[in-house]
């Protein structure tokens, strides 16, 4: 049905580091009450539940396993129509979208948080920063290659010629 609320998600992607703790932040507009209402945090599909909350109840046989003991609503926020829910200790796998869904009995409402989950030291670096340090490293090793090849040149011709411009025995001719 026609819903006299919203359901507002942040509009804009989360990035956070693995290993870290997310709060997926989602609310009500206007503020209401919803701590008898059913409140169902989805991945991908609606049977994915990540987390489920119905009628003053955390849900948890419905849980996908790889959520089981990581998830939390809380409660308190509830009575004022804050539905966020954390996540602890973030793998690679929780990357992607998530769907905060609302019903309240005869309305239903939802909106979409997608968490950007990055590997630890990089995760502010873009895909071009990532080929930018892997060009300067490429060009700082080759050019170390280069000078060592050159200085074994001039030693190898220093000896030919029999002339001493990279002294082996400094003091001696």
């Amino acid at each position: 049905g026609q819903a006299d609320f919203r359901v507002v998600g942040p509009g804009h992607p989360l990035r956070v580091t693995v290993g870290q703790d997310i709060v997926l932040p989602c609310h009500l507009s206007p503020a209401m009450d919803a701590q008898r209402w059913d409140i169902r945090w989805i991945r991908h599909r609606v049977s994915e539940t990540v987390h489920r909350y119905r009628n003053g109840e955390h849900v948890f046989w419905e849980q996908l396993e790889e959520y089981a003991g990581r998830t939390e609503l809380a409660r308190d926020g509830l009575s004022r129509g804050t539905l966020d829910l954390r996540i602890s200790g973030l793998r690679p796998s929780d990357d992607g979208p998530y769907v905060c869904t609302v019903t309240d009995g005869a309305s239903y409402g939802e909106a979409l948080v997608y968490l950007e989950v990055t590997a630890p030291f990089f995760h502010d670096a873009r895909p071009w920063m990532s080929g930018l340090g892997a060009f300067l490293a490429l060009s700082i090793g080759l050019l170390g290659l280069g000078a060592s090849l050159w200085r074994r040149k001039e030693l190898l011709l220093s000896r030919k010629l029999g002339e001493s411009f990279w002294p082996l025995y400094p003091g001696k001719s």
